[in-house]
């Protein structure tokens, strides 16, 4: 399971790569139509078309550091969480990977984090049975993949 939740996750980033080369694609082509035949008179048009790209592709590097850091992360089967667990707690599902949020997968509702969450800082090294504490409430690790 925890091989093919790693393998969708790849997927989604890989998608998200793909959609913000394609905004920025579409972009530079409405931008470059745009200085073609407009003229002058739209220069602050061409200006925003240009912010907006920059915008794009500073989330598009982004992702792809975040595809980087995922790439890195091993089967490791351990008993404590550590980057790349998958963790089953009574506040919900979590997988300790990169920052991409709440993801449904086989009909779960999984929330992939980054290592450098608190909840992540907080429960790292702990074992199934475990308890910790977050925003002044007790929670289990029921299960840790």
């Amino acid at each position: 399971m925890k091989e093919k939740l790693y393998q969708y996750i790849h997927e989604l980033l890989n998608d998200k790569i793909n959609y913000l080369q394609k905004l920025i694609n579409d972009l530079r082509s409405s931008n470059n139509d745009t200085k073609s035949s407009m003229g002058d008179k739209y220069e602050t048009s061409r200006e925003m078309i240009q912010q907006e790209i920059v915008n794009i592709q500073k989330q598009l590097n982004e992702v792809i550091l975040q595809k980087e850091q995922f790439s890195k992360i091993k089967y490791l089967e351990k008993d404590s969480v550590i980057i790349g667990s998958y963790v089953k707690t009574s506040m919900g599902n979590f997988y300790v990977a990169c920052s991409l949020g709440e993801i449904d997968f086989n009909g779960e509702k999984i929330f992939v984090i980054s290592s450098q969450t608190p909840l992540v800082q907080t429960i790292l090294g702990n074992k199934k049975g475990d308890i910790f504490e977050m925003n002044n409430q007790k929670f289990t690790i029921v299960e840790v993949i």
